[in-house]
């Protein structure tokens, strides 16, 4: 009935009902504002020019900005407290912000994505190498990480590092983070941009970077040394 009412008579307004959460921020809202002894009524001109302030872009990024750098759960956004904080802040976000942790959770993939074609941009324009440092993380479950950190200077000439990928590694050896490293710099296309690489391992560095020099000599027939 609602969607025969708005296709075919746009001009009556149905009002939609408030879901049990908003229910609940309405109700602390109203108890935090009599607790402050200020007048929480927000008349429908006062809601439009706080709304115009709104972007909803920007307020997703930060969002999501929140979340991944403070390492926040997804299920902020299904938090009842939270929402009474953005709508004290400004009443107009209501409907506004996020409420499905599923819906962040696709979001942050898609910033993810947006922000690394951002970095492959930077990197393939660098007017240096691509300098990589490497370090092996233990997790408190035993499971091995890669971690894999560039550092160049921009076209902009302005020295920038980036990490690159955090990822499961089989092992210690040369081998182990050549097959983890290799799909990387593929990826971001900076195969033959590579500059130095250093590991917190002697050992295992040099066998890693004998293997790298074979390799783009194998396959670009291009000297990369190893010992340089």
């Amino acid at each position: 009935m609602t969607k025969h009412i708005q296709r075919h008579h746009p001009t009556i307004v149905i009002e939609k009902p408030l879901s049990k959460k908003q229910e609940v921020v309405e109700q602390q809202l109203r108890q935090l504002y009599i607790q402050a002894k200020a007048n929480g009524d927000t008349d429908e001109f006062h809601l439009e020019v706080l709304g115009a302030c709104l972007n909803d872009e920007v307020v997703l990024e930060a969002l999501i900005t929140l979340i991944v750098v403070r390492n926040l759960s997804y299920n902020l956004v299904e938090w009842v407290e939270f929402h009474t904080l953005c709508q004290a802040l400004n009443k107009a976000c209501i409907g506004r912000i996020l409420t499905s942790y599923s819906t962040v959770y696709i979001k942050t993939e898609d910033a993810w994505k947006k922000h690394k074609h951002t970095v492959r941009i930077k990197l393939q324009a660098a007017i240096s190498h691509i300098h990589i440092a490497l370090d092996i993380w233990t997790s408190p479950n035993r499971y091995l990480f890669l971690a894999i950190c560039a550092y160049f200077t921009t076209y902009e000439q302005k020295k920038e590092k980036a990490l690159l990928a955090l990822k499961e590694v089989p092992g210690h050896s040369g081998e182990d983070q050549f097959s983890i490293l290799l799909p990387v710099l593929q990826d971001y296309g900076i195969e033959l941009k590579l500059g130095a690489i250093i590991a917190d391992n002697t050992s295992p560095n040099n066998v890693l970077c004998r293997i790298i020099e074979k390799y783009i000599w194998d396959i670009y027939k291009k000297e990369w040394l190893a010992d340089y």
